[in-house]
């Protein structure tokens, strides 16, 4: 199951678990471009299904639960991908409450609404492996974004305490803190010169990243070559959080 499936990394996570064998259930909001991403991994011989959700509504998320069960007959690892922060930039003492939630329902309701149904599913059978996706921004920030911080700051917090609660069942959950990553949904905002400059010259290997760097990280943390490893944040950040 991945989730945020229908583009960026998300998009890259699908078609990444599909080239490992798995069966890939693309799960976004936007329906059509899950449809679009469960056809490509079909397309090079993969198999899988798509559907449409709004994740922050867990009524939604339980509905998804249901038909990846009737699809796969269980889901034995989670890749929780859904949120993000699109490149806006708001400072402090402009946030009204309305963009605060926004945000955390982005980021941290989705996590918490899919991590709870999915949890439940795996504990009442063989348990499994559940990765969530932080962000750099989880350890460091930028101006204009201490909403888009402390909602994937929480996500580590969350991690952790799911890992402590979940590891009786057999569940391990962990995530990738990925750094400066182009995707559609933030292209704009990465072009722009002063941000292109920033990157520059904070990131020490130099550039952002390619939503494809993601997905050895995140198969690694759900495969059984991190069989021991619960709690943890991988940061895939090209040394940003280094400085």
């Amino acid at each position: 199951m991945v989730t945020g499936a229908a583009g960026g990394i998300g998009m890259a996570l699908a078609a990444g678990v599909a080239r490992e064998g798995a069966s890939v259930v693309c799960v976004d909001k936007d329906a059509a471009g899950a449809a679009r991403g469960a056809d490509e991994i079909r397309a090079a011989g993969g198999r899988s299904l798509a559907i449409g959700a709004d994740l922050s509504d867990f009524a939604q998320v339980e509905r998804v639960l249901t038909q990846a069960v009737d699809f796969m007959g269980s889901v034995d690892a989670l890749f929780a991908n859904a949120g993000g922060s699109r490149g806006e930039t708001v400072p402090f003492l402009d946030l009204e409450p309305s963009i605060w939630w926004e945000m955390v329902n982005r980021n941290l309701s989705t996590a918490f609404n899919c991590g709870l149904v999915f949890a439940r599913q795996m504990a009442s059978g063989a348990g499994g492996a559940i990765v969530f996706t932080s962000s750099q921004l989880s350890e460091v920030t930028r101006p204009g974004l201490a909403h888009y911080a402390a909602s994937k700051g929480a996500i580590r917090q969350l991690v952790k305490g799911m890992a402590v609660d979940l590891a009786e069942h057999g569940i391990r959950v962990n995530a990738i803190a990925p750094g400066t990553t182009e995707t559609p949904g933030n292209r704009a905002y990465f072009a722009r010169p002063d941000v292109a400059e920033v990157n520059r010259r904070l990131v020490p290997m130099g550039r952002v990243a390619d939503p494809v760097e993601m997905v050895g990280a995140a198969v690694f943390l759900a495969s059984e070559e991190a069989s021991y490893v619960t709690g943890a944040t991988l940061f895939v950040d090209g040394g940003y959080t280094c400085i």
